[in-house]
């Protein structure tokens, strides 16, 4: 064989063995059409319940979160209810909800998801046990979220302060009054800070989980979601604010 016969034996290898390799690659990773990769992981997102969560504002996320599953099983979204005690709950419409761990036992949370209750303004904010638990897992969470009048819980820890934030719409006004350093916005339906995700809560409680999503995965994959949930999901055309 020629030098030249030789030359085109060994690019014919290389090429052979690179197309083996792309193969082996796909089936440990996910990878788009475009040849872009990335490593299979599974975050874990914590909803912190007590006793009269709000319904919207717990199921609307998790349903959110908890379908990127139905994208890619090996790259999702893990959801879990965490309440102090692990003990059965009654959400404020009287759904019957058994969470899945107490603050003794659970795992470590990539996202901190905070549902309004009825005693998010005043109950939870008092008590000691709860708001230690969740300064410390606010801190050590990527991602926080909050809905609805959450968002007051978690101003109490202080990683709002100079931050802008948004609530429930009739208690915007009682944020800003209990926590003046917070930039409240009363012309957004949820604000970004960081790491930080307030919401107005309510039937619109899906759009932050969807903004995750789409920060987190891709547009398409949001928007996929939003089609399986029978919403339209433009980001565009959600009143927002990212700090």
């Amino acid at each position: 064989m020629n030098r030249v016969g030789m030359l085109l034996f060994w690019a014919g290898v290389i090429c052979v063995g690179a197309f083996f390799l792309n193969v082996t690659d796909i089936s440990l990773s996910t990878e788009n059409l475009f040849g872009q990769q990335r490593k299979p992981q599974i975050l874990h997102a914590g909803f912190v319940c007590v006793e009269k969560v709000y319904n919207s504002e717990l199921m609307a996320p998790y349903d959110v979160l908890q379908h990127s599953y139905y994208r890619d099983p090996k790259n999702y979204i893990r959801c879990f209810i965490v309440t102090p005690d692990g003990k059965p709950f009654a959400t404020s419409e009287g759904i019957r909800i058994t969470p899945d761990y107490s603050f003794a036992n659970v795992p470590p949370i990539d996202i901190l998801v905070i549902p309004s209750t009825e005693t998010s303004m005043t109950k939870d904010l008092e008590n000691a046990a709860f708001m230690s638990w969740l300064k410390n897992a606010v801190a050590k969470a990527s991602h926080v979220i909050t809905l609805c009048d959450g968002a007051f819980p978690l101003a109490v820890t202080g990683v709002l302060d100079g931050r802008v934030a948004t609530t429930f719409p009739a208690d915007r006004k009682q944020l800003a009054e209990m926590f003046p350093q917070i930039k409240v916005r009363d012309d957004v339906n949820f604000a970004v800070a960081g790491k930080y995700i307030t919401s107005v809560g309510g039937a619109l409680s899906y759009e932050p989980a969807l903004y995750l999503v789409e920060k987190l995965y891709s547009m398409e994959h949001a928007q996929r979601t939003a089609a399986g949930l029978v919403l339209d999901w433009d980001l565009r055309k959600v009143p927002h604010v990212i700090e």
